[in-house]
């Protein structure tokens, strides 16, 4: 069997909690077959003095030493050798996030760790659409979560169940729909200018965004301005309180600002100054401290209609 496999892999971060990716609903989606397996061969073949090709071998894939999470092939072959594509090959590079991942994992002595496999079939050859390495037990539980509450989602026939449960599930996962979606979705007029949420759609993201999912902010800054400007406050004053802040806390407290100020300070204005100085050299922890004073109390005046 002539095999091609198309490899992206990737290193497991807190990308299975908050920082759900509507890429990796892509890659759940598009996969035929998704698999987990720690028990795996790899080798080089060397084509000639410039090019060579790595293959992945599964030996076995049957109970014991592989978990199949996504099945829609029907029966599935007990070996596979996968071709992973290299330096500048065809990659699904638009899988591939912003944020998220990390250069390399310590793994601890004495867990079990099990590499995840998204493969699409297309007539004979096998496509791997993503690759997770060296994930826990616990974080290939969130992710069966995910493979089934999106393939649940896949087989639902009537478009506007799917739309609606689909958009619910952005919520939950704390994103918002991405271009592919509402483009399809306006194909099918079902989305006409911008999506329109139902009020519980509202409240569910309310809710989501006040336990840390942030990225629901598009959709619920002008609905829900009060609330929104409440959640950020209390997250600038708790930054405040911090004995000894670094400079992740500084960029934390001027993305809370930004996120209500929203670009409208004026660029030669004190305060933009001020904002704009938090995360560099300029101050020293003492000055910083008073300037995030000032800047909570511009942040607690500001209104929606400054926007």
């Amino acid at each position: 069997m002539k095999i091609k496999t198309l490899l992206f892999s990737l290193i497991l971060l807190p990308f299975l909690g908050n920082a759900q990716n509507t890429n990796l609903r892509k890659a759940i989606l598009k996969s035929d077959l998704i698999v987990s397996i720690n028990d795996y061969r790899m080798d080089t073949v060397r084509i000639n003095d410039y090019t060579s090709k790595v293959f992945i071998h599964f030996d076995k894939i049957k109970k014991g030493n592989s978990w199949i999470y996504k099945n829609n092939l029907g029966s599935v072959t007990k070996k596979l050798s996968l071709w992973k594509l290299v330096d500048g090959e065809d990659f699904y590079s638009y899988l591939i996030t912003d944020g998220g991942l990390c250069a390399g994992k310590v793994l601890e002595h004495g867990k079990v760790y099990s590499d995840l496999f998204f493969i699409k079939k297309e007539k004979s050859e096998y496509k791997i659409v993503l690759h997770f390495q060296s994930l826990e037990w616990e974080q290939l539980q969130k992710m069966e979560q995910q493979i089934k509450s999106l393939s649940s989602i896949e087989k639902i026939k009537n478009e506007n169940e799917r739309y609606t449960k689909t958009l619910d599930w952005f919520i939950e996962n704390g994103l918002m729909p991405d271009n592919d979606f509402v483009d399809y979705y306006k194909e099918k007029q079902l989305i006409k200018d911008s999506i329109i949420y139902s009020e519980s759609q509202y409240v569910k993201a309310l809710q989501e965004f006040q336990n840390g999912k942030e990225e629901l902010l598009p959709m619920l800054r002008s609905k829900y301005f009060n609330e929104v400007k409440t959640y950020y406050l209390q997250k600038m004053e708790d930054i405040l309180k911090i004995d000894k802040p670094q400079w992740n806390d500084y960029y934390d407290f001027t993305n809370a600002f930004q996120s209500i100020i929203n670009d409208e300070l004026e660029y030669d204005s004190t305060d933009y100054l001020l904002y704009s100085s938090l995360t560099s050299d300029k101050f020293d922890e003492y000055d910083k401290r008073r300037i995030m004073k000032h800047l909570i109390e511009v942040f607690k005046d500001w209104e929606l209609e400054n926007n």
